[in-house]
């Protein structure tokens, strides 16, 4: 990882880099997603991840404890990267991470992947519970495929207008413009 001194992003001097955390980013995760979403979702990811590595943020992956990790190809760890697995929707069910934030001094979590609702969700909520800021990249998370007169899809719905109040979203385009403007401004060209 590179130090916090060469790291681009907004925030106050000597803060560390924030935490991107890879939510769930598995082969078969297209199952369970809705197409377009999901091919989103791996598409803006594997951008967001090459650019974290670039700038030096602190990466972790999460995968689900109930089923053996297969991690994405393009978006699979890097050896010095943490893997942690969690027992519940939320990232932060495992133990280990939270320890993690902890010892990190993690101020921000920068959440991608898997599930809007319940896994992204359910991650903000217990992120605040932490007092870790959350930025959710709404273009780099997929969301469950759902009939249109399936109970579930109102849920998600109301689900969505609650992540505001558990974390900022952003796009991928914003994200990644900003740490383009950022890294410029830092180098000085």
């Amino acid at each position: 990882m590179m130090n916090s001194h060469s790291y681009a992003y907004p925030g106050q001097k000597n803060q560390p880099p924030p935490l991107l955390i890879c939510n769930d980013l598995v082969v078969d995760g297209h199952l369970s997603e809705e197409p377009a979403s999901w091919r989103t979702c791996i598409h803006n990811s594997a951008l967001i991840l090459a650019t974290a590595r670039k700038q030096g943020w602190q990466i972790v992956h999460v995968y689900r404890q109930d089923r053996a990790p297969n991690p994405i190809a393009s978006l699979r760890p890097q050896p010095e990267e943490p893997v942690f697995q969690c027992r519940g929707p939320s990232a932060l069910s495992s133990p280990a991470l939270r320890d993690f934030l902890v010892m990190s001094g993690t101020e921000e979590i920068i959440l991608i992947g898997r599930s809007m609702v319940p896994c992204c969700l359910s991650t903000a909520v217990a992120a605040a519970d932490l007092g870790v800021a959350v930025k959710l990249v709404a273009d780099a998370v997929s969301h469950a495929t759902a009939d249109a007169h399936d109970p579930s899809l109102s849920i998600a719905h109301a689900a969505m207008r609650l992540i505001p109040q558990f974390a900022t979203m952003t796009s991928t385009a914003k994200l990644l413009q900003l740490q383009s403007s950022l890294s410029l401004f830092v180098s000085g060209t």
